[in-house]
């Protein structure tokens, strides 16, 4: 009887190394772009307050690390963690070529995740009424990760789980983007009508929704490429 996958192992090990191995790179740098922009955000929110960096940075990478390994974990395992991988090939639980695969995905996926961080929070920081054309990659990225969490989670096969993955993947989300992730274009049009923080001036709402547009692409090219093809009804 074939074994039963467990919990940071990858459903089907037969998966193509370079899949599984992409999947580890993408969740490391979604991660570590998580840590790193919720830790520049609540430097700038909280400049006189000190204290508050490390609260905030540790429920984003907890919600996003929820997130992620729910939604992609039955590709790769989910670890986008070198210690985690190094470790399952030192007790016999993963092949030398497969390790040093994930762990130069996942490298090189938390450079670019912190250097992205840097970049979206490079420009103003977000304010009441948006940030006109400087919020585009923000939104681009919010919503590649939330679609990314979202099909993720149908193609997992883990029914159950996907309202939960996306809640957590959010929070984090919110935290680490400039824009505070709309990532939904019927929020942006609510945001135009509405007053309070999450209020958008016209001038935000083209480029808001041209990076939802553009980052939902995003996702799906990324879902398709990772994702073994889903089967028709």
């Amino acid at each position: 009887m074939a074994a039963q996958p467990t919990c940071f192992h990858e459903a089907d090990p037969r998966l193509a190394l370079w899949r599984r191995a992409g999947v580890e790179g993408l969740g490391t740098f979604a991660l570590v772009l998580a840590a790193t922009g919720s830790g520049i955000a609540a430097a700038r929110v909280f400049a006189t307050l000190p204290g508050m960096i490390l609260p905030v940075t540790a429920v984003a990478i907890a919600a996003a690390l929820v997130g992620l390994i729910v939604a992609l974990g039955s590709v790769s395992g989910g670890h986008y963690n070198p210690l985690i991988t190094v470790l399952q090939w030192l007790g016999g639980e993963r092949s030398g070529v497969c390790t040093l695969a994930y762990v130069v995905a996942q490298s090189l996926g938390g450079i670019f995740g912190g250097a992205a961080a840097a970049a979206l929070w490079g420009g103003p920081a977000g304010v009441a009424g948006g940030l006109a054309w400087h919020g585009m990659g923000g939104e681009l990225v919010a919503s590649a990760g939330l679609m990314l969490v979202v099909f993720g989670c149908m193609r997992s096969g883990r029914v159950d789980t996907g309202p939960f993955a996306v809640g957590a993947w959010l929070v984090a989300d919110i935290l680490a983007t400039p824009t505070a992730a709309y990532a939904n274009p019927a929020v942006v049009f609510g945001a135009l009508v509405t007053t309070g923080p999450l209020h958008l001036a016209p001038a935000s709402a083209t480029p808001y929704l041209l990076g939802e547009a553009l980052g939902a692409l995003i996702a799906l090219g990324l879902v398709r490429t990772f994702f073994p093809q889903a089967r028709a009804a």
